[in-house]
């Protein structure tokens, strides 16, 4: 049976720790999956090089991008993102994002509440840190303009107009926010609270971020400030993010 969804993971890991594929595997439920290991243990790609390759061997009909350090903590995700591609205006599936970007300052948390989405639980510094991170409380699918690269699904059809922008974005950051505003000229990209992922990292805004965000300004400047909503967001009266302490009352990762 040939498999409804391909998962591309751009790996720096020896193929011999299969840990991340178990979980993806576990978890999927009666969907069919296809796991495509990009190997950059020798650091020849960039994350959009990464992705174009694995987009070319995809069999599936929906193309899940992920870190490596991003499991699943929950079961049956397969069976949940077929179902909400059954809508045919949606082309991009992400777990957090955002309303509205802006034009000066491209960070998808930037906007901040309401305009952020979605949930994920961090695991940091080597568990002493394991927090559900909560964007967000409202719990239906929501229209975005952008989600966090952690983990984001894209119907495959799509890639027959749209590719991963190789040149500008040569590195490991803007992927994301950029094939997100590719997507959006045909489809809805929209962030779902219904699957739960857990990640071994967080973000960060260092000087290579804002040299990137600076490439991704130029490449978008007619498209900024970019929003599916009305309201423009207030930055001197900006609500960010929760963190609530999950120690002792995580759910439980399958990965075995």
């Amino acid at each position: 049976m040939s498999p409804e969804i391909s998962v591309v993971v751009c790996s720096r890991k020896n193929p011999a720790d299969t840990l991340h594929e178990r979980n993806i595997r576990k978890t999927a439920g009666t969907v069919t999956v296809e796991y495509l290991r990009i190997d950059n243990r020798e650091n020849q790609h960039s994350l959009c090089s990464a992705y174009n390759k694995g987009v070319r061997s995809a069999v599936g009909s929906i193309v899940v991008f992920m870190h490596e350090d991003v499991f699943f903590a929950e079961g049956d995700w397969a069976g949940k993102l077929v179902d909400k591609f059954s809508n045919p205006t949606v082309g991009l599936i992400g777990v957090a994002g955002t309303q509205y970007l802006f034009a000066d300052n491209p960070g998808w948390v930037a906007a901040g509440r309401p305009f952020i989405h979605g949930h994920v639980i961090h695991e940091l510094n080597g568990g002493s840190v394991y927090n559900l991170t909560v964007f967000s409380w409202e719990k239906d699918d929501v229209d975005v303009v952008a989600v966090d690269g952690l983990f984001f699904a894209v119907r495959k059809e799509l890639f027959d107009t749209i590719a991963f922008d190789e040149t500008t974005f040569d590195g490991f950051h803007f992927y994301d926010l950029d094939i997100c505003m590719q997507v959006r000229r045909t489809h809805r990209c929209i962030v779902t609270w219904d699957l739960l992922v857990k990640h071994l990292s967080g973000g960060g805004f260092d000087e290579v971020w804002k040299r990137y965000a600076l490439r991704f300004i130029e490449k978008y400047r007619n498209d900024l400030p970019a929003s599916c909503v009305t309201t423009i967001p207030d930055t001197a009266h900006r609500v960010g993010f929760e963190n609530f302490d999950l120690r002792g009352k995580a759910p439980q990762v399958t990965i075995a």
